[in-house]
C-alpha cells in the first residue's frame, strides 16, 4: 500500500508540472527554440552541478558499455527534437489542441513495447489506437481548426512520436544505468541537438530581457525537473505506457491554465475532440494495465 500512494503521489507532483510547461512557454516572450533550449540547458547545468559537487564520484559517467551511451544519446537527440516541434506548434494552434496531439504518444509506446519487446497488445487497445488517431484527424477539419494553422497539428504529432521513442530508448536504458547517470547525458545530447538546430537556421535563442530568463529557469525546475525527470524515475519499475500515460492529464490541465492565464477559449467541438482522444488513450492504457496485474 505505501508503494502504491508513493507512486500516486508522483503521479500527482508530475501531473501539476507538465500542466504548466505550455503556458510558461507562451508567457516566455521567447521563441520555441529558445524555450527548448534553455528548459534543457538549465537542467543539464542542474544535474551535473549535483553530481560533481554532492555524488564526489570518481567518475562523471559510469556506462557498463558504450552501446548504452549511444543510445542515451540517441534519447536525448529525440527529447530535443520533441521540444522544439511541440512548442513550436504552441505558437500556431490553441494550447488545448497541441497539448491532446502530443499525449497520443503512449499509443505509440504501446506499438514499440509490442515489436521492440514482444508485450501483448489486445483487440480492445488497438481499437481505442484507431478512435484516438482519428480524433487526431478531426483536429485538421475547417471547423475545428478555423484560422490556426495545420502545421502546428502536424508538428505536434510528429513531436508525439519522437517523445515515443525517446521514452522507449529510456526504459530500456533505465534499467541497466542510474537515472542521474542516463539524465545527464541525456539532457546534455538534447541541448546540443536544439543548440545546433538554432545555429543552422539562426535563430535566436540567448538576447532575451531577465522576464524571459526567469520562465525558462521556471521551464527547466517545473515540467523538466518535476515533471519528465520523475517520469524517467518510475521507467525503471513500471512499463512505458503507464508511466506515459501520466501525460493523459496534461492537456485538461493546461487547457484550464491556457484559459484564464492566455484567454484561450474552446468551442464544444473542440472539447469533445479532446475526450475522444483522451478517453480513447485512457481505455487502451487501462487494458494494459489489466493484462499486467492478471
Amino acid at each position: 500500500m505505501q508503494q502504491y500512494l508513493k507512486i500516486a503521489l508522483m503521479f500527482i507532483v508530475i501531473f501539476l508540472c507538465i500542466s504548466s510547461a505550455s503556458v510558461l512557454v507562451i508567457l516566455s516572450g521567447a521563441s520555441a527554440s529558445a524555450c527548448a533550449f534553455w528548459r534543457v540547458f538549465i537542467s543539464s547545468i542542474l544535474l551535473w552541478a549535483y553530481s560533481i559537487f554532492f555524488k564526489k564520484s570518481s567518475r562523471l559517467v559510469s556506462y557498463p558499455d558504450d552501446r548504452l551511451l549511444i543510445l542515451s544519446i540517441v534519447s536525448g537527440i529525440f527529447l530535443g527534437m520533441h521540444f522544439l516541434l511541440w512548442m513550436k506548434s504552441l505558437f500556431l494552434v490553441q494550447v488545448a489542441i497541441s497539448t491532446t496531439i502530443v499525449t497520443t504518444y503512449p499509443l505509440f509506446n504501446l506499438l514499440i513495447d509490442a515489436v521492440v519487446f514482444k508485450e501483448r497488445v489486445s483487440v480492445i487497445q488497438i481499437i481505442f489506437m484507431i478512435i484516438g488517431f482519428i480524433g487526431v484527424v478531426l483536429f485538421i477539419h475547417p471547423r475545428i481548426l478555423g484560422s490556426q494553422s495545420i502545421l502546428g497539428v502536424i508538428l505536434a504529432f510528429i513531436a508525439s512520436i519522437v517523445v515515443a521513442l525517446y521514452f522507449s530508448i529510456g526504459r530500456y536504458v533505465r534499467r541497466k544505468i542510474g537515472l542521474l547517470d542516463y539524465l545527464k547525458i541525456v539532457y546534455l545530447s538534447a541541448s546540443v541537438t536544439i543548440l545546433l538546430y538554432a545555429l543552422i537556421t539562426r535563430e535566436n535563442i540567448i538576447n532575451y530581457g531577465l522576464r524571459s530568463y526567469l520562465f525558462f529557469l521556471a521551464l527547466a525546475l517545473i515540467p523538466m525537473l518535476g515533471g519528465h525527470t520523475l517520469m524517467n524515475y518510475l521507467l525503471r519499475y513500471l512499463r512505458t505506457s503507464i508511466v506515459t500515460s501520466i501525460s493523459l492529464t496534461e492537456p485538461i490541465g493546461a487547457s484550464i491554465l491556457a484559459y484564464y492565464i492566455l484567454g484561450q477559449e474552446l468551442s464544444i467541438e473542440k472539447i469533445l475532440i479532446m475526450m475522444m482522444v483522451i478517453i480513447s488513450v485512457a481505455i487502451a492504457m487501462y487494458q494494459g494495465i489489466k493484462e499486467i496485474e492478471s
